[in-house]
C-alpha cells in the first residue's frame, strides 16, 4: 500500500528523507514528553499551578492529541512522497522551511545544553529533509516525464 511503485525505486536521497521523517516525529514526541513531564520546571507542573489538576490534564491531552495528528500527517506525507507524489514532496519542503523559520525566531543565547538538542533537532532534520528533496536526484524522481514513462 505504501511502497514505492514497482520498477520505480526512489533514489537514496528520497529514502533518506523518508527515514528522517520518522526521526523527526520520534524526536518531537520525546521532546514533548521531556518538556511536559521530566525536565524541571515541567510544563505539566506549570499548567497545574495555573489551571489546577483537571485543567493541566485536559491541556496536556489536547497538546498530545495535536502532536499525534501533526506527526501522523507528516508521516503520511512522507509515505506519499516516497511513492513519487510531488505534492507531498512540496508539503514536506514547505514544512522544512516553516520549521526552520520557527527555530530561527525561537533561538536564544542561553547556551546549548541537552534542552537545545531535543528542542532544535527536529527543525534541523526537517530542514535537511527539505534540502534532500530539492537535490537533482529527487527532482528527477518527481518529474512529470518520469511519471508518464
Amino acid at each position: 500500500m505504501f511502497r514505492a511503485r514497482a520498477g520505480h525505486q526512489p533514489p537514496h536521497v528520497v529514502e533518506i528523507a523518508f527515514r528522517l521523517s520518522f526521526l523527526v516525529v520520534l524526536i518531537d514526541a520525546g521532546g514533548w514528553m521531556l518538556d511536559t513531564f521530566f525536565v524541571p520546571p515541567t510544563g505539566f507542573q506549570e499548567l497545574r499551578d495555573q489551571l489546577g489538576w483537571a485543567g493541566a490534564v485536559q491541556q496536556a491531552a489536547v497538546s498530545a492529541a495535536a502532536l499525534v495528528v501533526l506527526g501522523a500527517a507528516m508521516l503520511l506525507c512522507a509515505f506519499w512522497m516516497r511513492q513519487g507524489r510531488n505534492w507531498a514532496r512540496l508539503v514536506l519542503i514547505a514544512l522544512g522551511a516553516l520549521y526552520l523559520a520557527f527555530m530561527l525566531t525561537d533561538m536564544n543565547m542561553d547556551g546549548l545544553g541537552i534542552e537545545a538538542v531535543y528542542r532544535y533537532l527536529p527543525e534541523l532534520c526537517t530542514a535537511a529533509i527539505a534540502t534532500l528533496l530539492l537535490l537533482p536526484a529527487s527532482r528527477a524522481y518527481f518529474s512529470p516525464a518520469r511519471q508518464t514513462s
